[in-house]
């Protein structure tokens, strides 16, 4: 019955506003006017296939993503030409060429007109062994590029994974709008009643500023709930490269699910897959091998390499066909040592500082590795505390929504019959929608969850879940 008396009422808001006017004691509050600029807004309807298509397609720093992958690969074959083969040059030279005379001199030596240079192949002098210390180099290189790349692809993994939490968290704070306001008309609803009723006397004004404040206070709530949604929908249009301002409407349902992967097995994939775990594990190679590079450059070590020297073509006035190398054009393997121990200065007494500071670097890199597990560690396990707390208090809420819902019925009921008194109704009100905003929040909370457990273990998807199939679509 009181939804009809409460639909009746908030279509006749105009006329409860002017009556409210025509009273001198000031007890009334002045209606809002109607904010038209919703109506200028840009809609788009929205669901999850969009987001992520759009998302992926238009996103700035995806964009810049793509680019630096490319750039990164080019690096790393360069990294790789660079080692396994000699730096073969294409080398094109000319020397001066006259092309006109502006003054002529007394001495008659002026540069000659017919084109003069050379064009050839040159090859750099090639290491063929040198203790491994251009290996290990190369090694520190290579792997450092390659985890480069990784990180575009999991920051690549992370938007996506963002897309889908932010799209759910407008669901969620969709439906948070929804329950503030059919809070506000309940508010609404007694308030105005209760305006009407006071000069008749059939009500205290004490219970009218009860209502009064109530109202004011679900009014407060309501538009706090729909800035939030406005907030969200900002860093969505961001993150889908949209126009700033625009209006989602949303079609779907969020669907909750417990998490099926347990806390050892997340911890397993981590070791693996982690991310922070992936970075201290390559500082720690890198790092491992800085110390040998240092230890053997302290080693009076041959250098073994060849020079292949260059095939040159001479143009000009004596045209001529060569091919040379630095010591003629014999084709030597040579042996070279060419070593340094600093006594005093940089490095001190034969280097001992130096080779002091690779290992102690070394150890710090393994001692972060060690850090950073137990971190992850640390991550997980919270994580599953707040999953085993949220499936607790779910269980309870399940329980209570429906037992309020039926309790705010009969409260409203009472109070209007004049059976009930109006705290009874007003704690009815709030202990509802706010417990049923709770439930609402708990499931996204939970969802969130399992996305940063994804994140922190380094995967796609978490098994047994499909985080594109959070939520039902096609909600009418």
């Amino acid at each position: 019955m009181y939804l009809i008396l409460s639909t009746l009422l908030v279509w006749s808001l105009p006329a409860f506003a002017q009556s409210g006017h025509t009273y001198k004691d000031k007890m009334y509050i002045e209606e809002a006017s109607e904010d038209f600029s919703e109506l200028k807004r840009t809609t788009k309807v929205l669901n999850l296939e969009l987001v992520l298509e759009q998302g992926l397609r238009k996103n700035y720093d995806e964009k810049i993503r793509k680019n630096t992958s490319t750039i990164l690969l080019n690096q790393l074959s360069d990294t790789k030409d660079k080692f396994w083969f000699p730096n073969l040059n294409l080398v094109f030279k000319s020397d001066s060429q006259r092309v006109g005379t502006i003054f002529e001199g007394s001495n008659d030596n002026r540069t000659s007109k017919t084109p003069t240079g050379s064009f050839g192949l040159e090859v750099e002098d090639y290491t063929i062994f040198n203790w491994g210390k251009d290996y290990l180099s190369f090694l520190n290189a290579k792997e450092t590029i390659e985890r480069s790349v990784e990180v575009q692809k999991e920051e690549s993994r992370d938007l996506r994974q963002n897309l889908i939490l932010t799209y759910t968290k407008l669901l969620y704070l969709n439906e948070v709008v929804k329950l503030k306001k059919q809070q506000l008309r309940n508010a609404s609803f007694v308030y105005r009643l209760n305006r009407e009723k006071v000069p008749l006397k059939k009500v205290s004004k004490h219970g009218y500023y009860q209502s009064r404040s109530d109202y004011l206070r679900a009014q407060d709530e309501y538009y706090q709930a729909k800035l939030d949604l406005e907030m969200e929908n900002e860093n969505m249009a961001e993150l889908l490269n949209d126009p700033a301002q625009i209006k989602y409407v949303l079609n779907d349902e969020f669907k909750y699910t417990k998490i099926k992967i347990t806390n050892n097995g997340a911890f397993k994939i981590a070791y693996e897959n982690s991310p922070f775990l992936k970075t201290t594990k390559l500082n720690q190679r890198t790092t491992h091998r800085d110390y040998e590079i240092a230890l053997r450059n302290n080693l009076p070590l041959p250098k073994i390499s060849v020079d292949l020297g260059s095939y040159k073509h001479q143009f000009g006035t004596d045209s001529s066909t060569n091919y040379a190398t630095n010591t003629g054009n014999s084709i030597e393997v040579v042996a070279s040592i060419n070593a340094t121990w600093s006594i005093f200065g940089d490095g001190g007494l034969l280097n001992k500082r130096t080779l002091a500071n690779s290992r102690l670097s070394m150890r710090n890199a393994e001692i972060g590795h060690e850090a950073t597990r137990r971190a992850v560690e640390k991550k997980i396990a919270k994580i599953y505390h707040q999953f085993r707390n949220i499936d607790d208090r779910l269980k309870i809420l399940s329980s209570r929504v429906p037992s309020l819902k039926n309790r705010l019925d009969l409260a409203l009921d009472s109070y209007l019959e004049r059976k009930g008194n109006y705290t009874d109704f007003q704690l009815a009100l709030y202990e509802n929608f706010s417990t049923q905003a709770s439930e609402i929040e708990l499931k996204w909370n939970y969802f969130n969850l399992k996305v940063q457990l994804a994140q922190l273990i380094g995967v796609d998807e978490l098994p047994g879940e499909v985080f594109d199939r959070v939520v039902l679509g096609g909600k009418k």
